[in-house]
């Protein structure tokens, strides 16, 4: 064979060998971080008076150790999926989302509402409602997007403004307008033809709303580095001056960056209430907003990042109440954990002390955002 014909395939493998070093490299940190981490809990379980090595085995079968288990690690995951690539989106653009909590809600009476309304239609209603979940969440993000590029009102106080106003509105829409007979206070239950169907395979609860989940991860992907609206989005988080220099509109981008963040958050809403819930009861669901703030900052706000990370945060989640009951360690354990990762994720030269500068080098993420396939 020529030395022609085989340089385009050796430039195929070089790009895609390229894609996997650089998420090697970008995982080295966490994984550094989850290590030490689990380290000093070890500690503080031992402080405890309690058998660390117990604790974790528990922890391990708790979020891994059989198809139930899994499942639970799964339907923890899912959701956070999505608020991750919601803060994800809007930290590539230099900005930080802490509105996923509202745009959760805003999503979930969407789909709470909307799936009653079109429940005649079954499976079909499915794509429908989500889609109304991704343009409520869209319009939601796009709000302190726009107080951004034309007041120049910071995100952080607008989003998190955002969350309280739209968590009430729900709340009110679910216990007033849209409330229906019953024990449990909220809307009224979505029919099962309408409902996403679960997977099965021994995974408990868990649904196709995973699979929605990883085709977003996917998108989201697809978008930041094989678009030219992606690259914009970038190239705005990484120098506004030369973006605009180069006539990249910042105001637009900045909008885009949260609206399409919300959309995302929105979405990961309606699939809580069609996959999981079948309605919007009060109290909702919570803190899925601000773990997303965590599974991004863990995940190196890079799509793959985010569903390992959620991974992560699914199992802890998952693990630690087979802990509890196997063992005297409390749940609490599982959020030390997390804390415990996230400022070592966070606070780099913290762990420049511990593990060296050159092994920090070593775990630099920078070549994971380059993307598959860019030189």
């Amino acid at each position: 064979m020529s030395e022609e014909s085989r340089e385009p395939r050796d430039e195929g493998g070089s790009a895609f060998g390229k894609f996997l070093r650089g998420v090697g490299g970008a995982l080295v940190f966490p994984l550094i971080a989850i290590f030490i981490a689990f380290v000093i809990g070890a500690l503080l379980v031992l402080a405890s008076g309690n058998n660390p090595v117990a604790a974790y085995i528990s922890l391990v079968q708790g979020a891994v150790g059989d198809p139930t288990a899994i499942g639970r690690t799964l339907l923890n995951a899912t959701p956070l999926v999505f608020t991750g690539l919601a803060v994800a989106v809007a930290f590539r653009a230099g900005l930080f989302n802490i509105g996923g909590e509202g745009q959760v809600f805003i999503g979930a009476i969407t789909a709470a509402w909307l799936a009653v309304s079109v429940g005649f239609l079954g499976l079909a209603a499915i794509p429908i409602v989500l889609l109304a979940c991704v343009l409520t969440g869209f319009m939601w993000g796009a709000i302190p997007g726009f107080l951004k590029a034309r007041f120049g009102a910071h995100e952080v106080i607008t989003t998190i403004m955002l969350n309280f106003i739209a968590i009430n509105l729900a709340t009110y829409f679910a216990l007033g307008p849209l409330r229906s007979e019953g024990i449990v206070p909220g809307t009224e239950t979505i029919e099962a033809a309408t409902r996403i169907p679960a997977i099965g395979l021994g995974l408990g609860r868990v649904n196709y709303g995973l699979a929605v989940a990883l085709l977003a991860a996917l998108v989201i992907y697809l978008l930041l580095w094989r678009t030219k609206l992606g690259f914009r989005i970038r190239a705005v988080g990484l120098s506004p001056g030369a973006a605009n220099y180069a006539g990249m509109r910042i105001g637009t981008n900045t909008v885009l960056a949260l609206a399409i963040g919300g959309a995302m958050a929105g979405l990961g809403g309606g699939v809580e209430v069609l996959g999981v819930y079948g309605k919007m009861s009060i109290p909702f669901v919570s803190n899925l907003g601000f773990n997303g703030i965590g599974v991004a900052l863990l995940g190196r706000n890079h799509p793959v990042g985010v569903v390992l990370g959620a991974l992560l945060f699914g199992g802890l989640a998952s693990g630690a109440q087979e802990m509890q009951f196997a063992t005297d360690v409390p749940l609490d354990l599982s959020d030390v954990l997390l804390a415990v990762i996230l400022l070592l994720v966070t606070a780099t030269k913290l762990v420049e002390l511990i593990i060296g500068k050159r092994a920090r080098a070593l775990a630099s993420g920078t070549r994971l955002d380059e993307g598959l396939g860019n030189q």
